[in-house]
């Protein structure tokens, strides 16, 4: 539907996305890693520090809901713009149903 309705994104939009959506990755899988040592070491000690716990994955969260957004654009062959009023309207509507 985007690509009828708007001029579309230009081929620097589309590879700034792909890289972004590779950097992404990237940090997901570190913050994952991260995650999964920490739940280790935690367990050989016998105590978990679940607040810990909670905001590494809520940072891992946080990346794959920037990771669809990017991938969303993608497909949909959304601009930076249009990508940047999506994810304002997200954080609106999120901060509004808490």
């Amino acid at each position: 539907m985007a690509l009828f309705n708007r001029g579309g994104q230009s081929g620097r939009e589309r590879r700034a996305m792909r890289d972004h959506l590779g950097e992404l990755d990237d940090m997901r899988r570190k913050n994952l890693s991260e995650l999964g040592q920490m739940t280790v070491e935690m367990a050989s000690e016998g105590r978990f520090d679940r607040q810990k716990l909670s905001e590494q994955a809520a940072e891992v969260v946080k990346i794959d809901r920037e990771a669809d957004l990017i991938a969303r654009g993608l497909e949909e062959g959304l601009t930076l713009q249009e990508l940047e009023d999506l994810a304002r309207g997200g954080e609106e509507s999120g901060n509004r149903s808490r």
